[in-house]
């Protein structure tokens, strides 16, 4: 007897949970359980393609493992929506609405509804051109999961007030690949906005596009004070609210700042903000640009490559100058400043050495490096060895600059013992 009622159990519990399948909403309704509706949609008629696809993914094992006890339907779009096929769609859609700003623009697509028949996410595009059945059924899986959390939340939301309802509807939109076509997309920013005014919750500033932020950085810039819309982008940069995509915005608009407007020195700047836009999401466009914006546009001033035109757009502060400086040991230097191109000469007021942070050796004349070269060598005296030797230079360009404050002028560093 036991050999017998073992596996008649075993048989009854694999049917309890197993996906069940419905030709339309009227036969899904009754069976409908906790995990919802999972329709897979393909062109009726003319794509057989897609038929089969949905057909066999509705087949797969992995992906009615994943699916829990959820209802499948297969969903034929027909291509040409004639009013006894709209009869048709709206008989087999039944209650299950799914709003035109949330529909796939392309087929085969799988989408999901929750219990309550509301939909709340698609799988399409990309995934299901050539999809693999494996990661479908993850995608399902995680997909339904998150979205009865959401649905638990929506239902507070429906009897929370005020602030705690902007929060709860706050904490509904924040599932990654779930939508929520009652507040799509503005009309959700416009209800928090009603809901809490002073935005206590932070979710209408993590709900802004990051255009938003880039106009408003752009129109403080414009009333040319560059600094504050750096400052206004860290700003926001200090917020926990927003979002990875947002903060790489962020990151974006100071480097963008700085190249138009900056100086050399502010190119360790560039590299801290590119290195901190890449580690938010190395693989994403923002990601991938902070090498770029790196190579391109944080310049240097350097024994191998000396000067161009960007060291030479602020005169308020030295300059250091980079690479392996051959001033570790006692004796006399000659630093010497040589014109090789450009409209404008260098003007040099100072050169300083220091080891570390102690200042060693300075020497402060006007010199020129241009045609001709004037004064353009620097000694500088080293009484003991060098454990960090660091040069400093201090260029004045109020004379040799186009009324923009442009300076075209580059040359080479040499240093003699």
């Amino acid at each position: 007897m036991k050999r017998l009622i073992l596996p008649a159990l075993f048989l009854f519990s694999s049917q309890l949970f197993a996906v069940q399948r419905a030709e339309n909403y009227a036969q899904a309704h009754p069976l409908v359980k906790d995990d919802g509706y999972v329709l897979f949609a393909y062109a009726e008629d003319w794509d057989t393609f897609s038929k089969k696809l949905c057909e066999s993914l509705m087949n797969d094992p992995d992906i009615q493992k994943a699916a829990g006890d959820a209802v499948f339907m297969p969903l034929p779009i027909p291509n040409v929506t004639t009013d006894e096929k709209k009869k048709a769609m709206e008989e087999r859609y039944g209650e299950l609405k799914m709003p035109v700003e949330s529909a796939p623009r392309s087929y085969p697509a799988i989408l999901l509804f929750n219990k309550n028949g509301r939909h709340s996410s698609t799988i399409w595009g990309p995934f299901m051109a050539k999809p693999d059945p494996k990661e479908i059924a993850k995608m399902i899986q995680q997909r339904i999961a998150d979205i009865k959390k959401q649905t638990v939340i929506l239902e507070k939301a429906e009897e929370a007030q005020g602030v705690e309802k902007a929060r709860l509807l706050g904490q509904a939109s924040d599932f990654k690949d779930l939508v929520m076509p009652e507040f799509w997309p503005d009309r959700l920013i416009n209800a928090l906005k009603k809901l809490d005014p002073n935005d206590e919750t932070g979710y209408q500033r993590k709900l802004r596009p990051p255009m938003t932020f880039v106009a408003e950085a752009l129109k403080v810039e414009q009333s040319g004070d560059w600094k504050a819309a750096i400052k206004l982008a860290e700003s926001w940069l200090n917020d926990p609210i927003y979002t990875t995509y947002q903060k790489q915005t962020f990151h974006a608009i100071i480097i963008g700042m700085i190249h138009r407007h900056g100086n050399i020195k502010d190119g360790k700047e560039i590299r801290r903000h590119a290195l901190a836009m890449k580690a938010l999401d190395p693989e994403s466009m923002l990601g991938k640009s902070a090498d770029l914006a790196v190579r391109e546009w944080v310049t240097s001033f350097s024994l191998a490559e000396g000067w161009t035109p960007a060291v030479l757009q602020d005169d308020s502060e030295p300059i250091e100058l980079t690479g392996a400086l051959p001033v570790k040991e006692p004796g006399t230097y000659k630093v010497t400043f040589t014109f090789t191109n450009g409209r404008h000469a260098a003007n040099i007021t100072s050169v300083t050495l220091y080891d570390g942070d102690a200042k060693i050796a300075e020497d402060a004349h006007v010199g020129r490096a241009g045609i001709p070269d004037t004064n353009n060598v620097y000694t500088l005296t080293v009484p003991k060895a060098l454990t960090n030797p660091r040069i400093f230079v201090k260029f004045d360009q109020r004379r040799d600059r186009d009324p923009n404050g442009y300076c075209d002028s580059s040359g080479r560093v040499t240093i003699t013992h």
